[in-house]
């Protein structure tokens, strides 16, 4: 059987998940969480007038969705007065991450960050070849000064705490 021919940075990644979804450790430790607020999920549940828009939309679920969201972001902007040009759409706080690690990390550019800093961040910033500089907390929280001073140090191109 061929092996797959990855590319070098792809062979460099770890096999772990960065995100351990809450599904996952439910099946590991063999019973479901009371609440899963770890995955910032309501205890209450979706809104009665999400779900309405749900079942509303449902019956055009079978049309491929528009790819510029534009009925979306126009919805959004006119909600902030911004314009629609400044509203990005994402699958979530990951996919948004990896598209602003791809818009402004190429391989080799230096990310500062903390070590407790959200694990899909780092993910994405390795995975798109840049190179991760941690910083420790100050205490129990993040160090700005000693982030920004890590960032001066390796002319970081982004700071993320």
């Amino acid at each position: 059987m061929k092996t797959p021919r990855y590319t070098a940075l792809v062979e460099t990644l770890p096999a772990s998940v960065p995100f351990v979804g809450p599904e996952a450790q439910e099946r590991a430790r063999g019973a479901a969480f009371v609440a899963r607020i770890g995955a910032n999920e309501s205890v209450f549940g979706p809104s009665p007038r999400a779900i309405a828009a749900m079942q509303e939309a449902a019956g055009a679920a079978w049309m491929y969705g528009d790819p510029e969201l534009y009925d979306l972001r126009e919805a959004i902007a006119s909600h902030h007065g911004v314009a629609r040009a400044n509203v990005v759409v994402g699958e979530g706080i990951d996919g948004l991450l990896g598209y602003l690690v791809r818009l402004l990390i190429a391989p080799g550019d230096g990310v500062v960050t903390s070590d407790g800093a959200y694990p899909t961040f780092n993910y994405h910033v390795t995975g798109f070849g840049g190179v991760l500089h941690k910083v420790a907390y100050a205490g129990d929280h993040e160090d700005p000064e000693a982030l920004l001073a890590k960032a001066r140090a390796v002319d970081a191109k982004l700071i993320y705490f």
